[in-house]
């Protein structure tokens, strides 16, 4: 099956891919550079996960499209960064910018609970077919550690572990992420489609 994810992000579509399998065919915008800028209003991961795939299934009508939002919300910061996480530090923040002002707002902070969150949104000819989505529970290290993964992973410890996301290797990174567990549910629901459809 042909999917078209709404990224340019190169980190997300290798995951996206890593998760789906090879019984999908994933394609990103890496290679779309007229695309009007899509403005991310929404107010949940859900909506803004909406608004991005029903901007580019119009552009591409005969696409399959998915997309995602996700971040990370930490208890102790009242949900923060949110819908924000990808630019908390200031618009188009690199990684190592948001984990530093994540660090220095809760240095000293004993509650370092948190939970990273995606939705996945589906649409196609515009029209949105349903949402998925994951999430996991853990807590903030008071520093990085790791090399694999993006993000926030140096400084996310999944419940149940004692290494942050980038220090785990990417299979299990995969099996109990956010993403993981939604991209999981969303090749369950295409299956399920599939054996509807031979009926």
């Amino acid at each position: 099956m042909d999917l078209l994810l709404a990224t340019r992000n190169q980190h997300k579509t290798r995951e996206f891919a890593q998760l789906l399998g090879p019984n999908f065919t994933l394609r990103d915008l890496t290679s779309e550079h007229d695309l009007p800028e899509i403005q991310e209003t929404g107010r949940t991961f859900e909506e803004n996960a909406v608004i991005k795939a029903i901007a580019i299934s119009k552009i591409f009508p005969d696409q399959i499209v998915i997309a995602d939002d996700s971040g990370l919300e930490v208890k102790s910061l009242g949900g923060a960064p949110g819908i924000f996480s990808a630019r908390y530090a200031e618009e188009n923040a690199s990684d190592r910018r948001n984990v530093e002002k994540l660090l220095c707002e809760l240095q000293g902070a004993p509650e370092r609970s948190a939970r990273f969150r995606c939705v996945i949104a589906l649409v196609k000819n515009g029209e949105l077919i349903t949402t998925i989505a994951g999430e996991i529970a853990g807590k903030i290290t008071k520093s990085p550690r790791g090399e694999n993964g993006f993000g926030y992973d140096p400084i996310f410890i999944p419940e149940g572990f004692e290494e942050t996301f980038a220090e785990l290797p990417s299979d299990t990174k995969n099996a109990i992420s956010h993403r993981g567990k939604a991209v999981a549910e969303l090749v369950r629901y295409f299956n399920t489609a599939r054996r509807s459809a031979r009926k």
